[in-house]
């Protein structure tokens, strides 16, 4: 371990081929694509009813689905979908071609069914955490790594033992616009600039409070006088301002209004779209809490913050353009009416901080020499946790149950609730024995990795 820990600070670095990135990319999108989301959760529905709208008529209005979400908004009579619109365009074009195709019956069920609600899971959720995890497993080969923490061992257990596998297969914005930010920051570190610029432009047409990042860097980027490359920040999320600016002109008749200024049914003050003081409560309750605690649902992260914050040159980590607006963008969801996430498994409104912070933190990981000793009790937490979830409740927590992990998913662990997997609907298998195949893939596949990465530290 000491060696290993040596040719890491002395620059020893493993380039992937693209060869083995292609292969541990389509592993991980078919784990994460096992089970794809079909209920009509209304975060979920409210983009889909855009898309079957724009599908069927050629509108934005979901007047003829508005009664099946609580997501929306109302504007001049009529009702539109108060999401970011980039998720749904992605789907849009697939759906849309499927129903010209004569794919969709649209007698028996309509263009808003389960088959378009997975599609939108597959597309927006599994794809992207598929994305992260590879991006992730690329990072930690730049550091030389010991037998037992290889790097697909820390990417592949870390993340599927997490939140956001609870949240793969599900049209949400969290991950979608994660995965966008995460190649945005990538091209950042890499000076590619325009790149950047439209990548982090799409991460805030998914999730608009990412917007926080780009600006972070931007200011960076302007603080050393480097004027050309905000320019060129902008003139790449240039396009996709004007895609945000049209749409909203297109569904509140101002480009500068957004559809969360015309929420229908919600109280809180639509001037400040819900923020206000941070909460105390919210801080320790987004931290180490079992209610919605980062750490709790992402376990692994906290040992590795602690290995970043011990090593050398931790005194220059408030210039980091990772951490601080990661710090920025947790207070500004502890400032919220809302900070929870209502009916959730886990802090899903700090999906990208705990990515980004883990893409950042995790090589340090491999570097303290207790790092495999809290890694594997913390990283199979987390997989037992997860994967109990996701073979039940999903993601649908109360948000009236404190501690959900106790109080619900431990006692219903073994009843295999979900039937959200491809073999069921397929094939109709039984859901445990989907289950239980599952977990003998994804085991299988682990030690396939591992051992491959075994032999590579061995040479």
């Amino acid at each position: 371990m000491e060696l290993a820990t040596a040719k890491a600070k002395s620059g020893v670095r493993r380039e992937v081929s693209r060869r083995h990135t292609a292969l541990f990319f389509l592993v991980n999108l078919f784990l994460c694509s096992w089970h794809l989301y079909e209920g009509m959760n209304d975060n979920i529905v409210s983009r889909a009813a855009m898309v079957a709208a724009i599908t069927e008529d050629g509108t934005l209005r979901i007047d003829e689905f508005h009664e099946i979400t609580g997501d929306k908004s109302l504007i001049n009579g009529h009702y539109y979908s108060d999401k970011a619109p980039l998720p749904a365009f992605i789907v849009l074009p697939f759906w849309w071609a499927a129903d010209r195709l004569g794919w969709v019956d649209r007698v028996a069920e309509g263009t808003l069914n389960v088959r378009l609600l997975r599609l939108g899971g597959f597309l927006c959720g599994s794809l992207p955490f598929a994305i992260i995890a590879t991006l992730l497993w690329r990072r930690l080969h730049r550091t030389v790594f010991s037998r037992w923490l290889t790097p697909s061992l820390l990417a592949v257990l870390s993340l599927f033992g997490s939140f956001l596998f609870v949240f793969s297969g599900s049209w949400f914005g969290h991950l979608i616009g994660t995965a966008f930010l995460l190649g945005a920051f990538i091209a950042f570190e890499g000076k590619h600039f325009l790149t950047t610029g439209v990548l982090a432009a799409s991460a805030v047409l998914c999730e608009y409070t990412l917007v926080i990042f780009p600006l972070c860097w931007m200011m960076l980027v302007a603080v050393r006088a480097q004027w050309r490359d905000v320019m060129r920040i902008g003139m790449g999320a240039l396009p996709l301002v004007v895609l945000l600016l049209a749409y909203n002109g297109a569904i509140t008749g101002s480009a500068f209004s957004i559809g969360y200024d015309h929420l229908a049914g919600f109280g809180y003050r639509k001037d400040t779209y819900g923020f206000g003081l941070i909460d105390p409560a919210a801080v320790f309750g987004l931290t180490l809490s079992d209610y919605r605690g980062l750490f709790c649902y992402m376990p692994v992260l906290l040992p590795a913050l602690i290995a970043l914050f011990m090593l050398p040159g931790r005194q220059q980590l408030w210039k980091d353009p990772l951490l601080v607006p990661a710090l920025i963008l947790f207070l500004l969801v502890c400032a919220h009416g809302m900070w929870w996430g209502g009916w959730t498994y886990g802090p899903r409104h700090l999906t990208a901080v705990g990515v980004l912070l883990a893409f950042r933190s995790f090589p340090a990981l491999q570097e303290v020499r207790w790092g495999p000793w809290v890694f594997w009790p913390t990283a199979l937490f987390g997989i037992i946790c997860a994967f109990a979830a996701k073979s039940t409740i999903w993601f649908s927590c109360p948000d009236t149950q404190r501690h959900p992990l106790t109080e619900l998913v431990f006692r219903i662990a073994g009843t295999f609730h979900s039937w959200m997997q491809w073999p069921h609907y397929l094939w109709h298998a039984d859901p445990a024995l989907c289950t239980r195949t599952f977990l003998v893939l994804f085991v299988i596949v682990t030690a396939v990795l591992w051992h491959h990465e075994r032999r590579t530290f061995a040479n």
